[in-house]
Protein backbone atom coordinates (compact mmCIF):
# COMPACT_ATOMS: atom_id res chain seq x y z
CA UNK A 1 0.00 0.00 0.00
CA UNK A 2 1.22 3.70 -0.64
CA UNK A 3 2.63 5.62 1.88
CA UNK A 4 0.64 9.03 2.80
CA UNK A 5 3.58 11.14 1.20
CA UNK A 6 3.27 8.58 -2.15
CA UNK A 7 -0.24 9.43 -2.08
CA UNK A 8 0.01 12.75 -1.49
CA UNK A 9 2.78 12.78 -4.25
CA UNK A 10 0.96 10.97 -6.61
CA UNK A 11 -1.79 13.26 -6.68
CA UNK A 12 0.49 16.12 -7.19
CA UNK A 13 1.85 14.49 -10.32
CA UNK A 14 -1.25 13.14 -11.71
CA UNK A 15 -4.38 16.08 -11.36
CA UNK A 16 -4.01 17.79 -15.11
CA UNK A 17 -5.89 21.55 -15.40
CA UNK A 18 -9.01 19.64 -16.97
CA UNK A 19 -9.31 17.99 -13.43
CA UNK A 20 -10.29 21.04 -11.28
CA UNK A 21 -13.65 21.65 -10.58
CA UNK A 22 -14.85 25.25 -12.18
CA UNK A 23 -15.31 26.86 -8.99
CA UNK A 24 -11.97 25.84 -7.87
CA UNK A 25 -10.25 27.57 -10.81
CA UNK A 26 -12.28 30.85 -10.49
CA UNK A 27 -11.33 31.16 -6.81
CA UNK A 28 -7.65 30.03 -7.00
CA UNK A 29 -7.39 32.94 -9.81
CA UNK A 30 -9.01 34.94 -6.86
CA UNK A 31 -6.50 34.04 -4.27
CA UNK A 32 -3.52 34.72 -6.75
CA UNK A 33 -4.54 38.48 -7.24
CA UNK A 34 -5.42 38.54 -3.37
CA UNK A 35 -1.38 37.37 -2.70
CA UNK A 36 -0.53 39.83 -5.45
CA UNK A 37 -1.96 42.74 -3.95
CA UNK A 38 -0.40 41.53 -0.91
CA UNK A 39 2.85 41.36 -2.11
CA UNK A 40 2.92 44.29 -4.23
CA UNK A 41 1.77 46.49 -1.20
CA UNK A 42 4.38 45.14 0.84
CA UNK A 43 6.99 45.32 -1.78
CA UNK A 44 8.61 49.37 -0.57
CA UNK A 45 8.65 48.35 3.10
CA UNK A 46 11.49 49.05 5.31
CA UNK A 47 11.50 45.12 6.12
CA UNK A 48 10.60 44.24 2.45
CA UNK A 49 13.60 46.20 1.43
CA UNK A 50 15.96 44.41 3.71
CA UNK A 51 15.50 40.82 1.93
CA UNK A 52 15.19 42.30 -1.60
CA UNK A 53 19.54 43.02 -0.77
CA UNK A 54 19.78 40.12 0.77
CA UNK A 55 18.69 38.00 -2.68
CA UNK A 56 20.27 40.77 -4.43
CA UNK A 57 23.55 39.66 -3.04
CA UNK A 58 23.39 36.02 -3.58
CA UNK A 59 23.16 36.45 -7.33
CA UNK A 60 22.35 34.65 -9.70
CA UNK A 61 20.30 34.08 -12.99
CA UNK A 62 17.43 36.87 -13.74
CA UNK A 63 14.44 34.35 -13.88
CA UNK A 64 12.09 35.54 -11.82
CA UNK A 65 10.20 38.69 -10.65
CA UNK A 66 10.64 40.21 -6.81
CA UNK A 67 8.25 42.08 -5.46
CA UNK A 68 9.43 46.10 -4.87
CA UNK A 69 12.37 45.74 -7.58
CA UNK A 70 12.71 45.65 -11.29
CA UNK A 71 15.53 43.16 -11.07
CA UNK A 72 14.53 39.56 -12.27
CA UNK A 73 16.26 37.08 -9.83
CA UNK A 74 17.15 32.97 -9.52
CA UNK A 75 13.49 31.65 -9.31
CA UNK A 76 14.52 29.62 -5.71
CA UNK A 77 15.50 33.14 -3.77
CA UNK A 78 11.95 34.81 -5.69
CA UNK A 79 9.94 32.23 -4.59
CA UNK A 80 11.60 33.01 -0.68
CA UNK A 81 11.34 36.40 -0.95
CA UNK A 82 8.42 36.66 -2.18
CA UNK A 83 6.71 34.34 0.36
CA UNK A 84 7.63 36.30 2.66
CA UNK A 85 6.72 40.05 1.77
CA UNK A 86 3.37 37.94 0.72
CA UNK A 87 2.86 38.21 4.50
CA UNK A 88 4.27 41.41 5.77
CA UNK A 89 1.06 43.21 5.60
CA UNK A 90 -0.77 40.14 7.74
CA UNK A 91 -3.18 40.68 4.70
CA UNK A 92 -2.96 37.09 2.94
CA UNK A 93 -5.42 34.46 3.17
CA UNK A 94 -6.18 32.85 5.90
CA UNK A 95 -7.52 28.79 6.46
CA UNK A 96 -10.13 28.47 9.48
CA UNK A 97 -8.70 32.15 11.02
CA UNK A 98 -5.50 29.14 12.16
CA UNK A 99 -2.63 29.64 9.49
CA UNK A 100 -1.43 31.44 6.07
CA UNK A 101 0.38 29.52 3.29
CA UNK A 102 -1.57 30.46 -0.45
CA UNK A 103 1.63 32.55 -0.32
CA UNK A 104 3.70 29.71 -0.83
CA UNK A 105 2.03 28.47 -3.67
CA UNK A 106 1.88 31.65 -5.49
CA UNK A 107 5.26 32.21 -4.68
CA UNK A 108 6.49 28.83 -6.18
CA UNK A 109 4.62 28.53 -9.03
CA UNK A 110 5.10 32.20 -10.22
CA UNK A 111 8.76 32.24 -9.84
CA UNK A 112 8.90 28.41 -11.85
CA UNK A 113 6.24 29.68 -14.56
CA UNK A 114 8.72 32.58 -14.82
CA UNK A 115 11.95 30.10 -15.35
CA UNK A 116 10.52 28.03 -17.51
CA UNK A 117 7.89 29.84 -19.76
CA UNK A 118 4.81 28.12 -18.45
CA UNK A 119 1.37 28.97 -18.82
CA UNK A 120 -1.10 30.56 -16.26
CA UNK A 121 -2.70 26.92 -16.62
CA UNK A 122 -0.01 25.64 -15.27
CA UNK A 123 -0.13 28.38 -12.36
CA UNK A 124 -3.59 27.54 -11.45
CA UNK A 125 -3.21 24.12 -11.40
CA UNK A 126 -0.06 24.73 -9.17
CA UNK A 127 -1.86 27.01 -7.07
CA UNK A 128 -4.92 24.91 -6.18
CA UNK A 129 -3.43 21.45 -5.94
CA UNK A 130 -0.22 23.02 -3.75
CA UNK A 131 -2.35 24.93 -1.36
CA UNK A 132 -4.79 21.37 -1.18
CA UNK A 133 -0.92 19.91 0.01
CA UNK A 134 -0.35 22.47 2.82
CA UNK A 135 -4.03 22.40 3.99
CA UNK A 136 -3.97 18.43 4.39
CA UNK A 137 -0.97 19.02 6.71
CA UNK A 138 -1.80 21.81 8.52
CA UNK A 139 -5.55 20.48 9.37
CA UNK A 140 -3.72 16.97 9.98
CA UNK A 141 -2.05 17.95 12.96
CA UNK A 142 -2.85 19.70 16.36
CA UNK A 143 -1.10 23.09 17.28
CA UNK A 144 -3.40 23.97 20.06
CA UNK A 145 -5.44 22.03 22.63
CA UNK A 146 -7.89 22.19 25.34
CA UNK A 147 -6.55 21.99 28.79
CA UNK A 148 -9.50 22.37 31.73
CA UNK A 149 -11.68 24.14 29.50
CA UNK A 150 -9.16 26.63 28.09
CA UNK A 151 -7.18 26.73 24.91
CA UNK A 152 -3.61 26.41 25.46
CA UNK A 153 -1.12 26.87 22.09
CA UNK A 154 1.33 24.26 21.71
CA UNK A 155 4.84 25.13 22.99
CA UNK A 156 5.92 24.96 19.25
CA UNK A 157 5.08 25.28 16.06
CA UNK A 158 6.87 26.25 12.47
CA UNK A 159 5.68 26.52 8.64
CA UNK A 160 8.05 23.90 7.93
CA UNK A 161 4.53 21.83 6.33
CA UNK A 162 4.33 24.76 4.24
CA UNK A 163 7.26 23.52 2.63
CA UNK A 164 6.01 20.46 1.26
CA UNK A 165 2.85 22.74 -1.03
CA UNK A 166 5.59 25.06 -1.88
CA UNK A 167 7.39 22.08 -3.31
CA UNK A 168 4.32 20.85 -4.87
CA UNK A 169 3.66 23.90 -6.83
CA UNK A 170 7.20 24.06 -7.80
CA UNK A 171 6.91 20.57 -9.05
CA UNK A 172 3.39 20.99 -10.80
CA UNK A 173 5.03 23.78 -12.88
CA UNK A 174 8.36 21.97 -13.68
CA UNK A 175 6.74 18.95 -14.65
CA UNK A 176 8.38 16.57 -12.28
CA UNK A 177 7.00 13.04 -12.91
CA UNK A 178 5.84 10.07 -10.25
CA UNK A 179 8.36 8.79 -9.42
CA UNK A 180 10.60 12.59 -8.74
CA UNK A 181 7.54 14.00 -6.62
CA UNK A 182 7.62 10.89 -4.76
CA UNK A 183 11.27 11.67 -3.92
CA UNK A 184 10.53 15.43 -3.69
CA UNK A 185 8.36 14.82 -0.60
CA UNK A 186 10.83 12.48 1.42
CA UNK A 187 13.80 15.10 0.49
CA UNK A 188 11.57 17.97 1.67
CA UNK A 189 10.77 16.42 4.84
CA UNK A 190 14.49 16.34 5.63
CA UNK A 191 14.99 20.07 4.69
CA UNK A 192 12.05 21.82 5.92
CA UNK A 193 12.37 24.51 8.85
CA UNK A 194 11.86 22.49 12.32
CA UNK A 195 9.59 23.85 15.21
CA UNK A 196 10.65 26.47 17.10
CA UNK A 197 9.51 28.02 20.54
CA UNK A 198 7.64 30.73 19.44
CA UNK A 199 6.03 31.92 22.83
CA UNK A 200 2.82 32.71 21.35
CA UNK A 201 0.53 32.75 24.60
CA UNK A 202 3.07 34.99 26.38
CA UNK A 203 5.10 37.10 23.64
CA UNK A 204 4.49 40.86 24.00
CA UNK A 205 6.25 41.50 20.69
CA UNK A 206 7.59 39.92 17.53
CA UNK A 207 11.04 39.76 16.44
CA UNK A 208 11.87 39.84 12.49
CA UNK A 209 10.54 36.40 11.77
CA UNK A 210 6.88 36.92 13.56
CA UNK A 211 5.70 33.52 13.87
CA UNK A 212 6.26 32.28 10.46
CA UNK A 213 9.65 31.58 8.71
CA UNK A 214 8.16 31.68 5.25
CA UNK A 215 11.43 32.25 3.61
CA UNK A 216 13.21 29.31 4.94
CA UNK A 217 10.09 27.08 4.46
CA UNK A 218 9.57 28.41 0.72
CA UNK A 219 13.48 28.34 -0.05
CA UNK A 220 13.59 24.57 1.73
CA UNK A 221 10.33 23.56 -1.00
CA UNK A 222 11.78 25.06 -3.87
CA UNK A 223 15.62 23.78 -3.16
CA UNK A 224 14.10 20.23 -2.72
CA UNK A 225 12.33 20.46 -6.22
CA UNK A 226 15.72 21.15 -7.93
CA UNK A 227 17.17 18.30 -6.28
CA UNK A 228 14.34 15.89 -6.62
CA UNK A 229 14.63 17.10 -10.59
CA UNK A 230 18.43 15.77 -10.63
CA UNK A 231 17.78 12.54 -9.20
CA UNK A 232 17.91 12.97 -5.40
CA UNK A 233 16.27 10.04 -3.77
CA UNK A 234 14.07 11.08 -0.16
CA UNK A 235 12.64 9.18 2.51
CA UNK A 236 9.03 8.53 1.03
CA UNK A 237 7.23 6.88 4.09
CA UNK A 238 8.45 10.21 6.10
CA UNK A 239 4.67 11.30 7.00
CA UNK A 240 3.78 7.84 7.91
CA UNK A 241 6.44 7.79 11.19
CA UNK A 242 5.19 9.16 14.94
CA UNK A 243 7.21 10.39 15.88
CA UNK A 244 8.43 12.03 12.55
CA UNK A 245 7.73 14.85 10.71
CA UNK A 246 4.60 16.02 12.04
CA UNK A 247 5.73 16.11 16.05
CA UNK A 248 8.72 17.50 14.80
CA UNK A 249 6.62 20.45 13.47
CA UNK A 250 4.91 20.70 17.10
CA UNK A 251 2.16 18.74 16.51
CA UNK A 252 0.74 17.38 19.77
CA UNK A 253 -1.46 15.02 17.91
CA UNK A 254 -1.49 13.37 14.65
CA UNK A 255 -4.60 12.51 12.52
CA UNK A 256 -2.76 10.86 9.59
CA UNK A 257 -5.87 9.86 7.93
CA UNK A 258 -7.08 13.53 6.81
CA UNK A 259 -3.58 13.74 4.87
CA UNK A 260 -5.42 11.70 2.48
CA UNK A 261 -9.11 11.98 3.11
CA UNK A 262 -11.60 13.19 -0.02
CA UNK A 263 -8.14 13.39 -1.87
CA UNK A 264 -9.05 14.86 -5.29
CA UNK A 265 -12.44 15.80 -4.44
CA UNK A 266 -12.40 17.80 -1.54
CA UNK A 267 -10.43 21.32 -2.14
CA UNK A 268 -9.51 22.86 0.05
CA UNK A 269 -8.39 26.16 -1.37
CA UNK A 270 -12.87 26.90 -1.38
CA UNK A 271 -12.88 27.41 2.23
CA UNK A 272 -9.85 29.63 2.42
CA UNK A 273 -11.16 33.42 3.56
CA UNK A 274 -9.66 37.16 2.08
CA UNK A 275 -8.66 39.41 4.37
CA UNK A 276 -9.52 43.06 3.39
CA UNK A 277 -7.23 44.59 6.38
CA UNK A 278 -3.70 44.10 7.03
CA UNK A 279 -4.05 42.57 10.78
CA UNK A 280 -4.38 39.64 12.04
CA UNK A 281 -7.65 37.66 11.04
CA UNK A 282 -8.76 37.52 14.91
CA UNK A 283 -9.37 41.41 14.67
CA UNK A 284 -11.32 41.48 11.25
CA UNK A 285 -14.76 40.59 12.90
CA UNK A 286 -14.80 43.54 15.83
CA UNK A 287 -13.67 45.58 12.85
CA UNK A 288 -16.75 44.95 10.52
CA UNK A 289 -18.98 44.85 13.63
CA UNK A 290 -17.79 48.34 14.41
CA UNK A 291 -17.64 49.91 11.02
CA UNK A 292 -20.96 48.94 10.47
CA UNK A 293 -22.63 50.39 13.54
CA UNK A 294 -20.64 53.78 13.05
CA UNK A 295 -22.15 53.81 9.87
CA UNK A 296 -25.92 52.39 11.20
CA UNK A 297 -25.93 54.98 13.53
CA UNK A 298 -24.11 57.56 12.20
CA UNK A 299 -21.54 57.07 14.97
CA UNK A 300 -18.15 59.56 15.02
CA UNK A 301 -15.36 59.05 16.48
CA UNK A 302 -14.88 61.41 18.94
CA UNK A 303 -18.67 60.69 20.15
CA UNK A 304 -17.13 56.86 21.49
CA UNK A 305 -16.96 56.52 25.54
CA UNK A 306 -15.62 52.84 25.56
CA UNK A 307 -15.64 49.91 23.51
CA UNK A 308 -15.32 46.35 24.98
CA UNK A 309 -14.46 43.69 22.70
CA UNK A 310 -15.45 40.38 23.80
CA UNK A 311 -12.82 38.07 21.94
CA UNK A 312 -12.73 34.56 20.30
CA UNK A 313 -11.51 32.35 23.34
CA UNK A 314 -8.50 31.00 20.82
CA UNK A 315 -7.39 34.61 20.09
CA UNK A 316 -7.61 35.67 23.52
CA UNK A 317 -5.26 32.77 24.71
CA UNK A 318 -2.27 35.10 23.21
CA UNK A 319 -1.32 37.68 25.63
CA UNK A 320 -1.49 40.69 22.85
CA UNK A 321 -4.66 40.22 22.99
CA UNK A 322 -5.75 40.22 26.50
CA UNK A 323 -2.93 42.87 27.27
CA UNK A 324 -2.36 44.40 24.39
CA UNK A 325 0.59 46.71 24.32
CA UNK A 326 0.36 50.96 24.02
CA UNK A 327 3.16 51.75 21.87
CA UNK A 328 4.49 50.16 18.52
CA UNK A 329 8.10 51.06 18.05
CA UNK A 330 8.31 52.66 14.48
CA UNK A 331 10.75 49.98 13.10
CA UNK A 332 11.08 47.39 10.45
CA UNK A 333 8.75 45.06 13.01
CA UNK A 334 6.32 47.67 13.04
CA UNK A 335 3.37 46.01 10.95
CA UNK A 336 4.49 42.28 12.42
CA UNK A 337 3.50 43.76 15.96
CA UNK A 338 1.03 46.07 15.15
CA UNK A 339 -1.24 43.27 13.19
CA UNK A 340 -2.17 41.64 16.68
CA UNK A 341 -2.46 45.25 18.66
CA UNK A 342 -6.31 45.17 18.63
CA UNK A 343 -7.16 48.62 19.59
CA UNK A 344 -4.75 50.10 17.17
CA UNK A 345 -6.49 48.75 14.25
CA UNK A 346 -9.45 49.07 15.61
CA UNK A 347 -8.89 52.75 16.30
CA UNK A 348 -7.41 53.09 12.64
CA UNK A 349 -11.20 51.43 11.35
CA UNK A 350 -12.66 53.79 13.36
CA UNK A 351 -11.21 56.66 11.92
CA UNK A 352 -11.74 55.53 8.16
CA UNK A 353 -7.90 55.45 7.53
CA UNK A 354 -7.62 53.41 4.40
CA UNK A 355 -6.07 49.80 4.96
CA UNK A 356 -3.15 49.01 3.56
CA UNK A 357 0.34 49.98 4.22
CA UNK A 358 -0.10 53.16 5.46
CA UNK A 359 -1.44 51.30 8.38
CA UNK A 360 1.72 51.14 9.47
CA UNK A 361 3.71 54.36 8.09
CA UNK A 362 5.77 56.16 11.15
CA UNK A 363 3.72 58.82 11.00
CA UNK A 364 0.55 56.96 11.19
CA UNK A 365 2.25 54.70 14.72
CA UNK A 366 3.12 57.99 16.33
CA UNK A 367 -0.61 59.80 15.76
CA UNK A 368 -2.26 61.17 19.34
CA UNK A 369 -5.94 60.23 17.41
CA UNK A 370 -5.09 57.60 16.81
CA UNK A 371 -3.85 55.98 20.24
CA UNK A 372 -5.97 58.65 21.71
CA UNK A 373 -9.22 56.38 20.76
CA UNK A 374 -7.17 53.36 21.05
CA UNK A 375 -6.89 54.13 24.91
CA UNK A 376 -10.51 53.68 25.01
CA UNK A 377 -10.70 50.00 23.39
CA UNK A 378 -10.39 47.13 25.81
CA UNK A 379 -10.58 43.67 25.45
CA UNK A 380 -12.18 40.41 27.09
CA UNK A 381 -13.09 36.67 26.70
CA UNK A 382 -16.47 35.61 24.82
CA UNK A 383 -18.19 33.37 27.28
CA UNK A 384 -20.70 32.30 24.46
CA UNK A 385 -18.22 31.98 21.64
CA UNK A 386 -16.00 30.26 23.99
CA UNK A 387 -18.94 27.18 24.09
CA UNK A 388 -19.40 27.73 20.37
CA UNK A 389 -15.76 26.89 20.02
CA UNK A 390 -14.99 24.36 22.03
CA UNK A 391 -17.72 22.53 20.48
CA UNK A 392 -16.11 22.85 16.88
CA UNK A 393 -12.77 21.80 18.36
CA UNK A 394 -14.10 18.45 20.25
CA UNK A 395 -17.04 17.40 17.29
CA UNK A 396 -15.22 18.17 14.50
CA UNK A 397 -12.36 15.98 12.71
CA UNK A 398 -10.63 19.02 11.74
CA UNK A 399 -10.68 21.04 14.94
CA UNK A 400 -11.52 24.20 13.55
CA UNK A 401 -14.43 26.13 13.11
CA UNK A 402 -16.15 28.19 9.97
CA UNK A 403 -18.34 30.52 11.99
CA UNK A 404 -15.87 33.23 14.17
CA UNK A 405 -18.25 34.32 16.61
CA UNK A 406 -17.52 37.58 18.66
CA UNK A 407 -19.26 40.51 20.15
CA UNK A 408 -18.65 44.33 20.74
CA UNK A 409 -20.22 47.10 23.74
CA UNK A 410 -20.23 50.42 22.64
CA UNK A 411 -20.81 53.18 25.08
CA UNK A 412 -21.16 56.83 23.13
CA UNK A 413 -24.10 59.42 23.38
CA UNK A 414 -25.44 58.22 26.81
CA UNK A 415 -26.06 54.90 25.94
CA UNK A 416 -24.44 51.24 25.18
CA UNK A 417 -25.09 49.68 21.93
CA UNK A 418 -24.20 45.64 21.52
CA UNK A 419 -23.37 44.59 18.15
CA UNK A 420 -22.65 40.25 17.45
CA UNK A 421 -21.42 38.91 14.31
CA UNK A 422 -20.72 34.67 13.28
CA UNK A 423 -19.20 35.90 10.22
CA UNK A 424 -16.44 38.15 9.27
CA UNK A 425 -16.06 40.40 5.36
CA UNK A 426 -14.52 37.61 3.27
CA UNK A 427 -15.35 34.44 4.95
CA UNK A 428 -15.92 32.17 2.08
CA UNK A 429 -19.14 30.13 4.18
CA UNK A 430 -21.87 32.63 3.29
CA UNK A 431 -23.13 34.17 0.22
CA UNK A 432 -22.82 37.62 1.95
CA UNK A 433 -19.41 37.62 2.98
CA UNK A 434 -17.86 35.49 0.31
CA UNK A 435 -15.32 37.31 -1.95
CA UNK A 436 -15.88 38.48 -5.06
CA UNK A 437 -13.68 40.18 -7.82
CA UNK A 438 -15.02 43.59 -7.44
CA UNK A 439 -14.59 43.62 -3.28
CA UNK A 440 -10.83 41.94 -4.13
CA UNK A 441 -10.27 45.09 -7.02
CA UNK A 442 -11.67 47.07 -3.68
CA UNK A 443 -8.92 45.76 -1.72
CA UNK A 444 -6.51 46.28 -4.58
CA UNK A 445 -7.25 50.01 -4.19
CA UNK A 446 -7.22 50.18 -0.92
CA UNK A 447 -3.95 48.99 -0.47
CA UNK A 448 -2.16 49.69 -4.12
CA UNK A 449 -3.42 53.17 -5.10
CA UNK A 450 -0.54 55.28 -3.94
CA UNK A 451 1.66 52.96 -5.72
CA UNK A 452 0.09 52.14 -8.70
CA UNK A 453 -1.98 54.12 -11.37
CA UNK A 454 -5.78 52.73 -12.02
CA UNK A 455 -4.95 52.04 -14.98
CA UNK A 456 -2.35 49.43 -13.74
CA UNK A 457 -4.03 47.92 -11.41
CA UNK A 458 -7.39 47.63 -13.67
CA UNK A 459 -4.70 45.67 -16.03
CA UNK A 460 -3.12 42.84 -13.24
CA UNK A 461 -6.91 42.57 -12.12
CA UNK A 462 -7.86 41.76 -15.79
CA UNK A 463 -4.65 39.72 -16.64
CA UNK A 464 -5.52 37.71 -12.75
CA UNK A 465 -9.06 37.47 -14.09
CA UNK A 466 -8.36 35.44 -17.14
CA UNK A 467 -5.18 34.18 -16.65
CA UNK A 468 -6.12 30.65 -18.51
CA UNK A 469 -5.43 32.28 -21.29
CA UNK A 470 -2.11 33.53 -21.10
CA UNK A 471 0.31 31.13 -22.76
CA UNK A 472 3.77 32.19 -21.34
CA UNK A 473 3.93 33.55 -18.26
CA UNK A 474 7.19 35.30 -18.37
CA UNK A 475 6.52 37.04 -21.41
CA UNK A 476 2.71 38.17 -20.94
CA UNK A 477 2.46 38.40 -17.16
CA UNK A 478 3.06 41.95 -16.02
CA UNK A 479 1.60 42.09 -12.61
CA UNK A 480 4.71 42.22 -11.21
Amino acid sequence: MATYAQQLADFVSATRFEQLPAEVVEYTKLVILDSLICGIAAGPMERSRMMQAVVGQLGGPPEASLFGSNLRVPAVHAAMANAEMMNLLDADDTLFTSAHFAVFNVAAGLAEAQRRGRSGKDLIRSVAVGFDINARLNLAMLLMDEVDGAFQWSSLAGMGFASFGTAASAAVVSGLDREQTRNLFGLVSWLAPTAVALGTGTRREFDSMKCQNNAGAAHAGMLAARLAEHGYVGDQDCLDRDPGFMRAQGSLRTDHELLVADLGQKWWILETAIKYYPSCRFTHGPIDMLRRLMQEQQLQPSEIERIEIYMNPMAYAISMFRDPPQRIAPDHRAPLNGQFNIPYVMALAALNRRPGPRWYAPETLADPEVWGLASRIHTTVDPAAKDEVLRAFRDTRIRRFRKTPGALAVWARGQQYRCTTEYCDGDPWTPETRASWERVTHKFHDFCDDLLPQQRIDQVVKQVRYLEDIGDLSAEFTAL
